[in-house]
């Protein structure tokens, strides 16, 4: 048995904790047997700590093109591919609200688990998810740059409390992104990307993911933004304008042209 994952972005600027895209970085997890490059994982790998906790037996393998500890989902997809297949032995069904549940425990958050989930852009208040259709003749521009972060150090940050006007504004943002989204306008999304509450915090100590932001805007994003608690950044972008925005990237990093995953889980 294969479960296939797909990593996300999360945060999409002002949608901190709730909002996430899926993106077409796949982590494979087989059960049982390895299939094509997989290799065998260890006790400690998140994908095997969800799987036994579930109740899974067994030896696992993995894949995937998912860097770890740059902002792209890689443990929640594996947190999630390792509780779908203890799912699927145990009863032969994944029950998605339950999944969402454990793994948002696990993980500490909602918005990756969601969107590795049901794929696509999510939107999420821990319990619920909705699915948003993306703007069509979008890609998603991501920089990756050589340095990790931990999201535990990164969450730590974080200010404790924020301000009346700063909470109304990232709720005015938050929803104008998500208003833009569905409609499709992309100039409503670039106006409603900037984000007051976690990315200054964040990107104090990363300037060079300050910097691709604000590269990424002046180059044709129609939204850019930290990329879960980074360092890497994400921007979507006109296809056409893609290979452009990606070079004009700082050097500090490299960049890869993806597109939204439209599905989520997926069982072979």
């Amino acid at each position: 048995m294969r479960v296939t994952v797909p990593a996300s972005s999360a945060n999409i600027g002002p949608g901190f904790d709730c909002l996430g895209v899926a993106i077409d970085l796949p982590f494979h997890l087989d059960v049982g047997q390895s299939q094509e490059l997989a290799e065998e994982l260890d006790e400690r790998h998140p994908a095997s700590l969800s799987f036994v906790a579930s109740g899974g037996s067994g030896p696992l393998f993995a894949e995937t093109s998912i860097p770890p500890g740059k902002g792209l989902g890689f443990s929640g997809a594996a947190r999630v591919a390792g509780l779908a297949a203890a799912s699927l032995q145990r009863s032969g069904a994944i029950r998605f609200p339950e999944l969402l549940a454990q793994a948002g425990k696990l993980e500490g958050h909602f918005d990756n688990v969601a969107a590795s989930i049901y794929g696509g852009l999510t939107a999420t208040n821990n319990e619920t998810v909705a699915r948003l259709q993306c703007p069509p003749g979008l890609s998603i521009v991501v920089w990756i740059p050589d340095n990790k972060t931990s999201t535990n150090l990164s969450r730590s940050s974080l200010p404790s409390s924020v301000s009346f006007d700063d909470a109304v504004n990232a709720v005015g943002r938050s929803s104008l992104l998500v208003a833009a989204i569905a409609s499709g306008d992309l100039e409503a999304m670039r106006a409603a990307c900037h984000d007051d509450l976690h990315q200054p915090a964040r990107l104090a100590n990363s300037p060079d993911s300050a910097e691709a932001i604000e590269a990424a805007l002046a180059h044709g994003a129609c939204a850019s933004w930290l990329s879960g608690s980074g360092p890497s950044v994400a921007a979507f972008v006109e296809h056409e304008q893609a290979e452009d925005l990606s070079l004009a990237l700082p050097n500090s990093g490299h960049c890869k042209i993806l597109q939204v995953a439209p599905y989520g889980i997926s069982v072979s």
